[in-house]
């Protein structure tokens, strides 16, 4: 009885401690923590499409506004490119372009500049900018589209979120128009 008592206290002894027992409180935490993780923004262009005439940078310098997203089509000779924050559908940017048209300026602007549009000058063969109010949960919308000297239909669109303020629709005219020259195409 004696060995059996003497084996019980030694298997008690070695349970409560994990040091005879050959086990041992982890260790406290020493590492450090690890580095944040660097998320890497793909390129507009990489998207395709028509998004290969953007990067970030650019749309950003000439409108004010970095995006994060793009996405891009093509159906028949037309490329299209939607560039977007991640977490939010407005505002948006997109690009359209038609490779290629035998229209002359004339005849873009009697059947591709929208009724309501202005006629702009110094951007292609012939342009047009139409101001829209606020329509299907976005906010107005700035749209420029030209006949450009390389005879592309090229047009740009800018919706604001809701609640955009009639001086800031104001501004995007001329930063749209400003980034409308900068990708106008001579050849």
């Amino acid at each position: 009885m004696r060995k059996r008592f003497a084996v019980l206290s030694a298997a008690a002894l070695l349970a409560l401690s994990p040091a005879l027992s050959g086990c041992s409180k982890p260790a406290e935490s020493s590492a450090t923590t690890p580095p944040p993780v660097k998320v890497v923004e793909p390129p507009a262009a990489s998207a395709g499409g028509a998004c290969i005439l953007w990067d970030w940078g650019f749309i950003e310098e000439k409108i004010g506004h970095r995006f994060s997203v793009a996405a891009s089509d093509q159906v028949d000779e037309t490329s299209t490119c939607v560039v977007q924050d991640v977490d939010q559908p407005w505002p948006d940017l997109s690009l359209s372009v038609v490779e290629t048209t035998k229209a002359d300026p004339a005849l873009f602007l009697d059947a591709r500049m929208p009724a309501k549009a202005t006629k702009l000058k110094g951007l292609g063969k012939a342009a047009y900018r139409l101001n829209s109010k606020a329509a299907s949960g976005h906010g107005p919308t700035v749209e420029i589209g030209w006949l450009s000297g390389a005879k592309q239909l090229q047009t740009l669109r800018f919706r604001f979120a809701q609640g955009a303020k009639a001086d800031e629709v104001k501004e995007m005219n001329t930063k749209l128009l400003n980034l409308a020259k900068a990708m106008d195409t001579t050849s």
